[in-house]
């Protein structure tokens, strides 16, 4: 059986799910969710860094973040609470 990477979208965010291993990326558009999930697939996020422009990159590294604070239910309130207590040290 041949691996397929399905593409949904909801609530203006791209989800790239792999089929084959269950590795998933989500960005803002399809090609930033596709591009998550070579990241997740291959462990490139610094390989990715050196070869896309820094751009790309952030969108990358954002997407793999907001996904990860998602997960681990991260609000807002957490960042700006992190923010807040950073800038005090």
């Amino acid at each position: 059986m041949s691996a397929t990477v399905e593409i949904t979208e909801g609530d203006g965010v791209y989800t790239a799910d792999d089929s084959e291993t269950g590795a998933t990326g989500r960005g803002s558009s399809r090609a930033m969710a596709l591009a998550a999930l070579a990241v997740q697939l291959q462990g490139l996020e610094e390989e990715l860094a050196e070869e896309l422009d820094p751009k790309t990159t952030l969108k990358v590294l954002s997407a793999s973040t907001q996904e990860r604070f998602e997960a681990e239910g991260v609000t807002e309130q957490d960042i700006d609470g992190a923010i807040a207590w950073t800038r005090d040290e």
